[in-house]
């Protein structure tokens, strides 16, 4: 007796059940069996999500500087010759940022820091020459307007669902959990 040879490796396969079906009917028939809790972050690794996690506010929260160096206002700058600007501030990250900085003024800034009403653009600090009393700074030309800036919400906008219900928490998601 001669037998007929399939020509199709996958033809026995059609009455199988599909992986997205088996999903499907596991998620029907599953019940949760404890009560949704609260833990801290740093014991939140491995657990599963019983809420969506949405970012309540964006991240970075500020727009701010990504550089150590000095604040100003690009449309104020000889951007082919460069400029000395009167240093009127020090902004470090985690203070209270100044309201604001002068036209015509620059202020001392570090990585993280945001940046107040009236400058919007970073020079990075090893390309500036700082004067000896250190009340002005040298920005050199040829700087690009918006440099080394980190605009708010850049990383994650404010409502971003950034895991869904039924996530299982890695180490890796501790991070953004965090953040927002």
């Amino acid at each position: 007796m001669s037998r007929k040879l399939l020509d199709d490796c996958f033809l026995h396969d059609r009455d199988r059940l599909k992986h997205d079906e088996a999903l499907a009917i596991l998620k029907a028939r599953v019940a949760t069996v404890a009560e949704p809790e609260t833990v801290a972050l740093q014991d939140a690794a491995g657990r599963i999500l019983a809420a969506a996690a949405v970012a309540d506010r964006p991240v970075p929260l500020h727009t701010n500087a990504a550089v150590d160096g000095y604040a100003f206002a690009a449309g104020a700058d000889d951007r082919e010759q460069g400029r000395t600007w009167l240093v009127s501030a020090r902004l470090a990250a985690g203070l209270a940022a100044a309201t604001s900085i002068a036209p015509g003024q620059a202020a001392r800034i570090f990585t993280g820091a945001a940046l107040p009403a009236g400058v919007d653009t970073v020079a990075m600090q090893e390309d500036c020459t700082l004067s000896a009393d250190t009340a002005h700074v040298t920005i050199p030309g040829g700087l690009k307007a918006y440099v080394n800036v980190r605009k708010a919400g850049e990383d994650v906008a404010a409502g971003t669902v950034l895991m869904e219900p039924g996530h299982v928490v890695r180490p890796q998601d501790l991070a953004a959990l965090a953040s927002i």
